[in-house]
């Protein structure tokens, strides 16, 4: 599928490592000749995106845009000096030159018919290639040489969906639902509002933050080795969505256009809609719990919080088998599904006191949630 693009998108810019996406992966980049270079902690991690053009004469124009990054072919061959240096360009896994400066152009008889994989790694003067936490730092891109209106990036379509798992909780005959948690008490909610602040997809070479960096996060931690610093995330939803707790159920969201071409997991954050003023609730619940389901009466109770908490989430199929990565070829159809049933598990709700029971409420939403992907 294809789409005009806006001014931003028409560069064709692109940031994400990935594989070959259909068939057999391609030869993997042999970095036992070029060695990973970590780039010193004390320095900013350099970033690139990549715009392909079609030559009028033969094959492609290729345009690399920096930042953090001096290009020094003077001085290639000696040692390594940080965030300098130059590019290695690859294509369907083969290296097939050196860039020397941000443009080459890319001979038509070095590309296979139809869909090719190009990938630009930043390298050092010692020509070991730049990274963090043993990635390398670069762009990739797909293209499709059968393309006929000059733009040859494969451009796909990610569909967002939020659902939910209802498992043993139900629809209630006074309004609502209900659930029977794991320390025996009867919940009923009767209104509640939950903020979905960030859900987007992670390049399969994307750093992974430290796992004690997530808590309370109000956005993603950086990809350094996935997406440039220069541009936003295209997979990323475009504003903060509102769901109605009261009536839980499936809601589309958006559907995103995307040149990476391959992802491994998704981000999913739970916090205050974008842009709103500090205090303003991610989570907000009312209704009665019990502990003898035999009682008439009900204790009245009020959720609310405004905290945050965002995770990494693996990806798994429509039928139920974990997923190392997915390809955007042939779009995407991704549908986050939170769990009712186990939304008020571990609370005691008649010694709860004053704590903020929707900290742990947003916590374990997220923490539980499964991305389902499909095409």
């Amino acid at each position: 599928m294809r789409l005009a693009r806006t001014a931003l998108l028409a560069l064709g810019f692109v940031a994400a490592f990935s594989a070959w996406p259909q068939g057999p992966s391609p030869p993997a980049v042999d970095h036992s000749l070029h060695p990973i270079t970590e780039v010193p902690d004390d320095r900013p991690i350099p970033s690139l995106r990549l715009r392909v053009s079609p030559d009028k004469m033969d094959g492609f124009n290729i345009f690399l845009e920096t930042r953090d990054f001096l290009f020094t072919p003077g001085l290639a061959g000696s040692a390594p000096v940080a965030n300098e240096g130059h590019a290695h360009l690859y294509v369907n896994g083969e290296k097939v030159a050196r860039m020397y400066s941000p443009w080459h152009h890319l001979p038509a008889k070095l590309l296979r018919d139809g869909i090719n994989r190009l990938e630009v790694e930043f390298s050092a003067n010692d020509h070991s290639v730049w990274g963090v936490a043993g990635e390398p730092i670069g762009a990739d891109v797909l293209i499709d040489t059968h393309d006929g209106d000059g733009d040859p990036i494969i451009r796909e379509g990610v569909r967002y969906t939020l659902d939910w798992h209802w498992g043993k909780a139900r629809r209630s005959s006074r309004g609502g639902w209900e659930v029977r948690t794991d320390l025996g008490y009867l919940v009923w909610i009767e209104a509640g509002r939950l903020v979905t602040r960030n859900l987007e997809l992670v390049p399969c070479h994307a750093v992974p933050p430290p796992e004690n960096a997530l808590l309370r996060r109000l956005g993603p931690v950086p990809v350094y080795a996935g997406h440039s610093s220069l541009m936003p995330n295209e997979s990323k939803i475009s504003k903060s969505y509102e769901e109605d707790l009261a009536e839980p159920g499936s809601r589309f969201l958006e559907e995103r256009f995307v040149t990476d071409p391959e992802y491994c997991r998704a981000h999913y954050l739970i916090a205050r809609p974008k842009r709103s003023p500090l205090g303003t609730a991610s989570l907000e619940l009312q209704g009665q719990w019990k502990a003898d389901s035999g009682s008439a009466e009900g204790t009245e109770f009020r959720i609310r919080s405004s905290a945050a908490y965002g995770q990494f989430v693996g990806l798994t199929s429509e039928t139920g088998v974990t997923l190392a990565r997915r390809t955007i070829v042939g779009g995407i159809g991704l549908t986050v599904l939170r769990r009712l049933e186990t939304m008020f598990d571990g609370i005691d709700f008649a010694n709860a006191g004053s704590g903020d029971l929707g900290t742990k409420i947003i916590r374990r939403l997220v923490e539980e949630a499964q991305v389902v992907v499909g095409g």
